[in-house]
């Protein structure tokens, strides 16, 4: 009859990105949900850190989706899933900015945005200030130039190596890195007093 549900969620999950993304390319309309399950969330996190606007970042995930979905051939199987649909969506938010006329499109998220499900109540003067920070934060990164605004976001805050982040960015791993120290020094200033 079939597998049970959670033995074929693990067999899911086993499959590499890169296999979905070949299943993708071949006509495998599950493989492309698969491959939305996995990606959604990161992708719009992402252009959410890139253009400072929620409802732009589900934009630009959805375009991610809907390209991959129309031309699933532009994804070439023989490199990395990942750096792949980072790229296209680092270079949607890119597209999308340079559109806008002024920055005043990205604002800066409200820190209620940013928290998740049941949380310890602190004290007023703490959320305030706690508030008042990330919003600072999250203003200083959006006026970084757009090369190391991207370094900082993928490295400092989605974790990526200077290799990976640089095979998105398209250029060396060093010039990541030298971007990253660059865009801290710049947040460092931005910041003081705040931190």
């Amino acid at each position: 009859m079939g597998e049970p549900a959670r033995v074929r969620s693990a067999m899911e999950f086993a499959i590499t990105d890169e296999a979905l993304a070949a299943r993708v390319i071949d006509g495998d309309r599950a493989a492309f949900g698969l491959v939305v399950g996995r990606w959604r969330d990161r992708i719009v996190d992402l252009a959410w850190l890139l253009t400072g606007d929620r409802d732009a970042a589900e934009d630009v995930g959805q375009e991610v989706f809907l390209r991959f979905f129309r031309r699933p051939e532009a994804y070439d199987p023989g490199r990395p899933f990942a750096a792949w649909i980072c790229t296209v969506a680092r270079n949607l938010c890119h597209d999308r900015y340079r559109r806008e006329s002024t920055r005043t499109k990205y604002q800066t998220v409200a820190a209620s945005e940013l928290r998740f499900g049941p949380q310890p109540l602190p004290a007023p003067a703490d959320v305030a200030s706690a508030s008042e920070a990330e919003a600072h934060l999250r203003e200083a990164i959006a006026l970084l130039p757009e090369k190391f605004r991207d370094a900082y976001v993928l490295c400092a805050v989605r974790g990526l190596s200077y290799e990976e982040a640089a095979r998105i960015c398209d250029c060396p791993a060093k010039t990541v890195s030298t971007r990253l120290a660059r865009a801290r020094k710049r947040l460092l200033v931005r910041m003081r007093g705040w931190l």
